[in-house]
């Protein structure tokens, strides 16, 4: 009977132990629901070298995350965060069966809140705030008579988009992907900057820049520039430039490698004839490499009023040799399909 006892004991213990233990695995996970009556969206995931589980959540639409730090002393209490590095409340949490409940506490304990959630796809995290995003228009811009609006995100000054003005469901179309882009890059600098904080404290060189621009818009097609840099942790920082043409006809994204002949739509040898007239120009363009630092490809590659504009690639330790060529269209015309031949008129105003 004593060691019948002595069992049904240390069973209970390990089921109790198990039990905390799954508890605090199941937290892991994107999480809706509410703090009080106010809507939250809440994320946690294992983090850094060590795996140590933190969080971050948002209220409403909100781009400022509170961050969600383990409170040593009690393993289902965690320190919320601001933006300023101080305590600004105490959730306690408990979670079972794909929900989350539990209690959020004032810093000094006077006021507290239900907390109530489910768990979601890991990708939803940010989906409150891109249905409430609100651009700020920080100037409005023409070009050829066509009218475009440049806009933020209030607290995001970095990231920057683009907007058409105009009437038709192909504008409707290209700006809509123009906002995909713009909140793709919102949603890493808002994750970047979080995660900046929670590694390095409030003062980090986390950061994450990105711009749109207007290259060329004409009858036929629009131009975007795009470029974006970003360092959140990795070993170098990384960039990235070009433009994105889109067919003013279909509303969507136009492949320009389409405008060249079928040897140049993708890699462009170097000791080809294309790619001779392409390192003519670029060996006279200030900052240049040695060739050989480079690759062309025709998928890098937009139109403009002066030509086709070509976009090099090369390694990380070479970022500097990297400089757009434009070809001019006289020079470019043997090396365009029929199809591009007759897509250039539109931006050399026939």
């Amino acid at each position: 009977m004593r060691r019948l006892f002595a069992f049904l004991v240390l069973a209970a213990t390990l089921a109790a132990f198990v039990r905390a233990a799954e508890g605090r695995d199941c937290i892991a996970e994107t999480w809706k629901g509410t703090i009080g009556t106010v809507p939250v969206m809440m994320e946690f995931d294992h983090e850094g070298e060590d795996g140590a589980l933190a969080g971050r959540y948002y209220y409403r639409s909100s781009l400022v995350d509170l961050l969600l730090v383990r409170d040593g002393s009690k393993p289902e209490r965690w320190k919320e965060v601001d933006p300023g590095g101080k305590v600004s409340g105490y959730l306690t949490l408990t979670c079972r069966d794909h929900l989350l409940s539990g209690t959020w506490t004032s810093p000094d304990g006077s006021k507290s809140l239900q907390v109530s959630a489910e768990a979601q796809p890991s990708d939803s995290f940010f989906s409150r705030r891109r249905e409430g995003i609100k651009p700020a228009v920080t100037r409005r811009e023409s070009v050829g008579g066509f009218h475009y609006e440049l806009f933020t995100a209030r607290g995001f000054d970095a990231v920057k988009g683009l907007r058409l003005s105009g009437d038709g469901k192909a504008i409707a179309d290209i700006n809509m992907a123009l906002m995909e882009k713009f909140t793709d890059s919102l949603k890493e600098a808002v994750t970047c900057k979080s995660l900046g904080r929670l590694r390095m404290g409030e003062d980090n060189s986390y950061a994450v820049e990105s711009e749109m621009w207007m290259v060329a818009w004409n009858r036929a097609f629009v131009v975007v520039g795009e470029k974006s840099s970003n360092y959140c942790g990795q070993t170098h920082p990384m960039y990235s430039e070009g433009a994105t043409t889109y067919n003013l006809g279909t509303g969507k994204e136009e492949d320009v490698s389409q405008w060249l002949i079928d040897r140049y739509r993708a890699d462009i040898p170097k000791d080809s004839p294309l790619g001779q007239v392409i390192l003519e120009i670029y060996r006279e363009e200030e900052g240049s490499c040695d060739e050989e630092s480079i690759e062309l490809s025709g998928a890098s590659s937009w139109p403009d009023s002066d030509g086709i504009t070509f976009r090099p690639a090369a390694s990380y330790s070479d970022t500097a040799c990297i400089q757009d060529i434009t070809v001019p269209y006289e020079k470019m015309s043997p090396y365009l399909s029929p199809l591009g031949k007759k897509n250039a008129q539109a931006f050399q105003g026939h």
